[in-house]
C-alpha cells in the first residue's frame, strides 16, 4: 500500500536577536546592547531546538546575519533578515516591520526610508519583499485612530504577527482576534510568529510553521498565507529574568577590556557611563520599566481591542459596513521572489 504523503513542513523562528541590536538610547554612550548574543550561539540554539530554518532580526542592523555567513559560508538553511524600524511621521508612532530574505542592497534603501512608513510600504511593495508588521500594539499611541490606524496597516502590510515570545498574552490574542476578523472580511492575511528573543533562553519557543523543504519554498508559503505561528509567550518572570540577565552582560562587556573593536578612549569612556548609571540598576529601575512597559501593554490592548472589535464585528454583520474586500490585499506581489 502506499503512503499518503503530505507536504514537508518547515519551522523557523522569524524574530530574533544578536549583539547587532543597539539598545539606541546610551549605545554611543556605553555601547549598549539590546541583545548580547553571539550570531552563531542564534543559529546553533535554533538548529538544536528542531528550527529547520534560522534567521536573525537585529534592529536596524544585517551585521549579525553577515557575520554569521562571514563565519560559517553558505547555508541552505539560513536567509538574511533584519527589524525595521518606521514610523507615522503625523504621529510619530513607532512600528516594527521585519522584511526577510534580502540583499545588501534591499538593507540600505530600506534604512534611507524608514523616517516614513508609507515610502517604506511602498519600496517593500515594489520590490517585492516578503515583510510582516510587528507587535502591532506595542508603540501605539491613542492620536492614531485604533480603526484607522488599523485600516492603513492592513492595506500597507498583509503579514503580520500574531504570537511574538516577549510580548503579553492578551496583546497577542489581541492581534489574532483583529486578524481573524479580517480574513472573514475577505482580506488576505499571513499570521506568523517567532520568539522576539534578546536572550538565548527563550529562542524557537515561538516560531512559524509552514511547508516548504527550501527556504524559498517556505517563504513562498508565507507569502501565500499557508502557514500558521505556534508556541508559548515567555511570561513577566522569565521576562524580567532576562532583562536583569543583559544587564549583567552589559557590565561584563564594558570591563572586557580585550574587546580590539573598541579605542581605549571609547572604552574609558564606556566604562564611566555604566558606572555613574549604576545606581539606577541597583535601586531596581528596569524591573519598574520593564513592569510598567507590561502593564501597559495588558491595559493598551484592553481598551484599545474592545472597541476595535466591536466595531469590526459590527461592519462585518452589516451590509452597510465597509464593501467586502476592502481589507483585500493586492498580493500579486507575492510571489516567490527567487
Amino acid at each position: 500500500m502506499n503512503e499518503i504523503q503530505g507536504p514537508v513542513l518547515g519551522k523557523a523562528d522569524l524574530h530574533c536577536h544578536t549583539f547587532h541590536s543597539k539598545w539606541k538610547y546610551l549605545s554611543r554612550l556605553a555601547n549598549t546592547r539590546d541583545s548580547y548574543n553571539h550570531p552563531l550561539a542564534v543559529y546553533r540554539t535554533c538548529k538544536e531546538r528542531g528550527m529547520d530554518f534560522v534567521t536573525i532580526s537585529d534592529h536596524d542592523s544585517i551585521d549579525g546575519c553577515k557575520a554569521l555567513l562571514d563565519h560559517m559560508g553558505p547555508l541552505p538553511d539560513f536567509f538574511i533578515s533584519e527589524e525595521v524600524e518606521t514610523y507615522f511621521p503625523e504621529t510619530k508612532q513607532r512600528i516594527h516591520v521585519n522584511v526577510f530574505g534580502i540583499t545588501e542592497e534591499e538593507h540600505t534603501e530600506l534604512q534611507r526610508l524608514r523616517p516614513d512608513i508609507r515610502e517604506l510600504a511602498a519600496y517593500i511593495r515594489d520590490e517585492n519583499i516578503l515583510a510582516s508588521v510587528n507587535h502591532m500594539f506595542q508603540n501605539y499611541r491613542m492620536a492614531n485612530h485604533p480603526r484607522r490606524y488599523l485600516g492603513e496597516l492592513s492595506r500597507m502590510f498583509s503579514v503580520f504577527e500574531v504570537k511574538n515570545g516577549s510580548m503579553s498574552p492578551s496583546h497577542n490574542r489581541l492581534v489574532a482576534d483583529v486578524m481573524e476578523l479580517l480574513k472573514k472580511r475577505g482580506g488576505q492575511v499571513s499570521l506568523v510568529g517567532g520568539s522576539d528573543a534578546h536572550n538565548l533562553a527563550p529562542l524557537a519557543q515561538v516560531f512559524t510553521i509552514a511547508p516548504g523543504a527550501t527556504v524559498e519554498e517556505f517563504l513562498g508559503s508565507i507569502r501565500k498565507g499557508e502557514c500558521f505561528a505556534w508556541g508559548v509567550e515567555m511570561g513577566f518572570p522569565d521576562l524580567l529574568a532576562a532583562v536583569y540577565e543583559m544587564v549583567g552582560k552589559h557590565f561584563a562587556s564594558v570591563i572586557d577590556v580585550r574587546d580590539p573593536e573598541r579605542t581605549v578612549r571609547d572604552k574609558t569612556r564606556h566604562l564611566i557611563v555604566t558606572l555613574l548609571t549604576a545606581p539606577i540598576h541597583v535601586t531596581g529601575l528596569p524591573a519598574a520599566i520593564t513592569s510598567l512597559n507590561f502593564l501597559k501593554q495588558i491595559l493598551v490592548t484592553r481598551s484599545v481591542g474592545r472597541d476595535l472589535l466591536k466595531e469590526l464585528e459590527v461592519e462585518l454583520a452589516s451590509d452597510d459596513g465597509l464593501a467586502k474586500g476592502s481589507f483585500a490585499h493586492d498580493t500579486s506581489h507575492q510571489i516567490s521572489r527567487r
